[in-house]
């Protein structure tokens, strides 16, 4: 039986191979697995995990969606290490070691922004490590679905999750570097964690080596010295996350000009001068002039913009579904909603005093509209079907009732309309509560409706029955 990985000759029946130590399996051939990215669906690895479908692929590998066969409520995500550019054994035996790297390297750090690492394993030639499955879309997907820039306020909350996982990993010992920090690399759970992915470029920090022995990144968003100008540290990540958030305010594609970003309060006016510092700052060529740790960037960033002041607000409009990210003119600056403030300690969000809006002007009238003309409408029931029970719908009673619920008619769906606008319009989103003022004005103006029917029924009826 020859080997998979080292093409060694083995006795027919043998569990593993003398050379290399792969595990073997008699009951298929030596070679059985196509492709990288091509295991159909219900394919069983390790007697253990089905493959239901697959969620990726990139130039490290594919990923799959699992089953577990004893754990049935439970789903993982499968990472298979991509073979495309393995022209020979030295090469995948470097692919390989890269891979285990990144096996180890995981299942050793534990926290709330990184997956968790249950398990890697070799099959089919083919090596494949076994993750938490995190639930969402990469930031990618989702920059292409709602378009660039992004809210300031939302940016700084994703900022501040990447921070807190940098820096963890930054104080491992030795530190690791992620080195790969992009949009595509970055999961986003339906709650709005973060979760970094795709560790396959990472590394240890080795003090005193003078350069990195392979370079390794994404043109626009890794720092210059990735690309055998020196060793990569903490620094090369604030680099990356500098690039990150300069797109993420600005809309600006950084691999269009890489490594010369044009300054953020040029590409999108509505950023401050102090908030573009911090940023030219972070994407320095040289690593000297950078901040030193991204906790420094961190905390450079968030006083920068609770000094700045607040611009004219226009509203956010998403890209449409599916487009492409395209920048945002600097004609059209982005709004900075009150409705999600990113706190920071003792200030207000971005230095800005006062209550943050809560909801738009539309929905809020609407809202009131419909619960006056519903109270007033309820009160007209009231009346009139008292009169009914008397037996005269006619009686003064009645008829005051029916002077009563007049307003509401006209009320109701003026509040049914607007609401309806409301909900129609982007900036009713953006709000915390301009949604369920809407709905509320929705379902008050066909409340009233419906008591006005209910008035007409009740004076039908009585009077059919006094003829």
């Amino acid at each position: 039986m020859r080997c998979p990985t080292c093409q060694h000759d083995n006795p027919d029946g043998a569990p593993f191979c003398a050379e290399c130590g792969t595990r073997l399996n008699a009951a298929t051939p030596s070679i059985t697995a196509g492709p990288t990215g091509t295991l159909p669906r219900q394919t069983v690895l390790q007697d253990r995990y089905v493959i239901t479908q697959k969620l990726g692929q990139g130039g490290m590998g594919a990923v799959y969606h699992a089953g577990d066969r004893r754990l049935s409520t439970v789903s993982w995500a499968i990472k298979e290490m991509s073979e495309a550019a393995i022209t020979g054994p030295l090469e995948r035996q470097q692919a390989r070691e890269t891979f285990l790297h990144e096996a180890e390297m995981l299942a050793g750090l534990s926290h709330p922004n990184l997956p968790r690492v249950t398990d890697y394993f070799e099959q089919d030639g083919k090596d494949y490590l076994v993750m938490e499955f995190v639930p969402g879309e990469t930031l990618l997907s989702y920059l292409q679905r709602e378009g660039l820039p992004q809210p300031p306020a939302r940016v700084f909350e994703w900022v501040r999750q990447l921070c807190d996982v940098l820096e963890y990993l930054h104080t491992q010992q030795p530190p690791i570097i992620f080195r790969d920090l992009k949009p595509a690399n970055i999961m986003l759970t339906p709650q709005g964690q973060i979760k970094l992915i795709d560790f396959g470029i990472a590394r240890l920090f080795k003090p005193g080596q003078a350069k990195d022995t392979q370079a390794f990144g994404t043109v626009g968003y890794s720092a210059p010295e990735q690309y055998g100008r020196g060793q990569t540290d903490a620094r090369s990540d604030v680099y990356a996350l500098g690039v990150l958030v300069h797109q993420l305010l600005t809309g600006y594609d950084p691999t269009a000009t890489p490594f010369r970003l044009p300054p953020a309060d040029q590409a999108n006016p509505a950023i401050s001068p102090q908030v573009a510092a911090v940023l030219a700052a972070a994407t320095d060529s040289d690593l000297a002039r950078r901040h030193p740790t991204v906790g420094a960037f961190r905390d450079a960033l968030f006083g920068a913009a609770s000094q700045a002041p607040r611009p004219v607000a226009q509203p956010f409009e998403p890209a449409p579904q599916g487009g492409a990210v395209y920048p945002r003119p600097a004609s059209q600056p982005v709004e900075w909603p009150g409705s999600q403030p990113f706190g920071l300690p003792g200030v207000p969000p971005f230095g800005v005093p006062g209550a943050p809006a809560r909801t738009t002007g539309l929905a809020n009238a609407s809202r009131w509209a419909g619960i006056a003309s519903v109270a007033v409408m309820a009160i007209a029931t009231l009346m009139v079907l008292g009169a009914a029970i008397g037996g005269n719908a006619s009686s003064a009673l009645g008829g005051f009732g029916l002077l009563v619920g007049f307003p509401p008619i006209a009320g109701g769906p003026v509040a049914l309309v607007l609401g309806i606008m409301a909900l129609t319009r982007p900036q009713t989103a953006q709000t915390a509560d301009g949604r369920r003022h809407a709905i509320v004005g929705v379902a008050t103006g066909v409340a009233t409706l419906l008591l006005c029917c209910v008035i007409f029924a009740m004076v039908g009826t009585a009077g059919s029955r006094s003829r």
